[in-house]
């Protein structure tokens, strides 16, 4: 249906075109002869030939001066005539074009209750290496190192997701995904998986990075994205506009919302650009970033994006303005309100305590500092320990041999003494 869709909107819009070109033509072959008829009228030596010939070829009975005069006489067509004339014959061109106008590509508009051009399946990447050891890393400039690429368990789910498209029949033709170490390694295995070329394997540079959360960043990840959820569903507003984390010395940008929706806003209009009924396959490195696009084309209230939040590995299939409403209308799990309760109180204990380092990188510095500094005290102790030994040994010997060299001395004495 989408096939016979786009090629009668393809149809309507070649005839449309056909239809203006048609009208240019008629425009400008009347504009010549108009043109002709007024330089001709406003020639007197033509008028002057006319009636002559006119008078030549009447009869006696003085019919030559009436054709004479009616030759002679100005015709009707003047500049402000012309100009007159040509305006009523575009205006009637114009109103009598074709009813419809060609809709242009690219432009997404949301929501999207009209059909999309392709068809939509949104991943998240598999669990990273940090997300394993719980920190929550946003850092545009960070998204490459490979110490977020993905963990085995990540892969695993990689695997599995890949398995329910199968299933399902779906063979994505696309695979645009985040240059997010983990979404890297994601799409290589959705390529190896469905044979998909390199060239169908398309990175996205920055439209598809997650949320920057500034001076959170590095933080412990499951308290802090609590705290982050609590925010934008008591502080976002529908658009998205609200809830602003703090900001970072380290340039972590400090995002709402609605900037991460001018970034996917522009990431489908350029996929509408460029493709045409195409399976495309979207690769996040965050849950934020693909349920956002799914409120954006749902018509959901951006302060409710949470409840659409996809997990590690998750995949959801034929994303459209039909099913992530059906999505939306079902209650959010009993654990989701549970998540914001938490998380209110981890956002008060933060703006609370604004100056506490929560970067897990510099917390886990300073732990290695402290092994490092306490290893180092030890290893200077025990140093310290055995120097006063050797000095107590060096001293005790130094005693012995005086000792010794006294008792010999005085043994010296007493046999001088006898002798």
């Amino acid at each position: 249906l989408s096939s016979l869709s786009n090629m009668r909107n393809r149809s309507l819009l070649q005839a449309s075109h056909a239809s203006t070109i048609c009208y240019i033509v008629i425009l400008l072959s009347w504009g010549v002869n108009s043109s002709l008829c007024l330089i001709i009228n406003r020639n007197p030596r033509f008028h002057r030939r006319r009636a002559t010939l006119v008078h030549s070829s009447s009869v006696s009975d003085g019919t030559h001066e009436d054709h004479y005069e009616a030759l002679s006489e100005p015709v009707e067509n003047s500049r402000r005539t012309f100009v007159k004339n040509g305006l009523i014959t575009l205006s009637a061109a114009i109103t009598a074009g074709p009813s419809f106008s060609a809709s242009a590509r690219g432009l997404v508009r949301f929501p999207c209750e009209k059909a999309l051009l392709n068809t939509y399946h949104f991943m998240r990447a598999g669990s990273s290496l940090l997300e394993i050891e719980d920190v929550l890393s946003t850092n545009p400039l960070f998204l490459t190192n490979r110490e977020a690429a993905l963990s085995d368990k990540g892969e695993d789910e990689v695997r599995r997701a890949c398995r329910l498209l199968k299933e399902a029949g779906i063979a994505p033709s696309i695979v645009r995904y985040s240059l997010a170490a983990s979404s890297i390694d994601t799409a290589n295995i959705v390529g190896a998986e469905f044979n998909i070329g390199r060239d169908r394997l398309v990175p996205e540079f920055n439209y598809m990075d997650p949320r920057a959360i500034g001076g959170w960043d590095f933080s412990p990840k499951n308290s802090t994205e609590e705290a982050v959820w609590a925010m934008d569903t008591d502080e976002a507003g529908p658009s998205g506009t609200g809830g602003r984390p703090p900001p970072n010395e380290d340039g972590t940008p400090a995002e709402t919302l609605s900037d991460q929706v001018v970034r996917l806003t522009n990431l489908l209009s350029v996929l509408e650009t460029l493709y045409s009924g195409d399976e495309i396959l979207l690769v996040f490195p965050d849950g934020t970033g693909p349920a956002l696009l799914s409120c954006l084309i749902g018509g959901i209230p951006l302060n409710k994006v949470h409840e659409l939040n996809f997990q590690s590995g998750e995949i959801r299939q034929n994303v459209d303005y039909s099913s992530v409403n059906a999505i939306a209308t079902s209650l959010p799990p009993p654990y989701y309100s549970e998540i914001i309760q938490r998380g209110r109180r981890e956002l008060r204990q933060l703006r609370d305590n604004p100056d506490e380092d929560r970067n897990v990188k510099d917390l886990k510095f300073e732990e290695e500092r402290a092994v490092v500094e306490a290893q180092r005290k030890e290893r200077q102790e025990l140093k310290e320990r055995e120097e006063r030994q050797h000095e107590l040994e060096r001293r005790q010997k130094l005693d012995d041999e005086r000792r010794i060299k006294e008792e010999q001395r005085k043994e010296r004495q007493i046999q001088a003494q006898k002798r």
